[in-house]
């Protein structure tokens, strides 16, 4: 009886007298920081009107680009097996703004020369070419 006295207190003195330990507070989900704005056509127009530090960047195919393209933008094909290549030859002092399409591709590139390359000034185009030219 006396062992099972001992063993109860020492049960209790083990559970029920230190402090319970409390989950860890969840922790608030961040958003990932990106390193490059989107803009819309019209902060576009803005942005690049007359400005040689300004670059546009169209970076659909060459197909797409049959279709139209913006005024002044150089094109750099997103599935060419070059790309990587030729982006990063460009001028990191420059302000890009990007576009494809629709805005994945661009918003891919825009990580890239960010992130991979440590460009600066860079923008994405928000909706891309579609947006832009319903826009006009």
């Amino acid at each position: 009886m006396k062992t099972l006295s001992l063993l109860i207190i020492t049960l209790f003195i083990v559970t029920g007298c230190t402090p319970k330990q409390e989950a860890p507070a969840p922790q608030p989900e961040t958003e990932e920081m990106s390193l490059f704005e989107d803009i819309t056509p019209t902060e576009l127009d803005e942005i690049a009107a007359g400005d040689p530090d300004v670059i546009i960047l169209d970076v659909r195919t060459d197909e797409e680009v049959a279709e139209g393209m913006i005024e002044g933008a150089i094109q750099i094909d997103y599935r060419s097996p070059d790309f990587r290549d030729k982006i990063a030859e460009l001028d990191s002092s420059k302000t890009y703004i990007v576009y494809c399409r629709s805005g994945g591709r661009s918003s891919a590139t825009c990580e890239i020369l960010t992130q991979e390359l440590g460009f600066e000034n860079v923008k994405n185009l928000e909706g891309g070419y579609s947006a832009y030219s319903e826009s006009e």
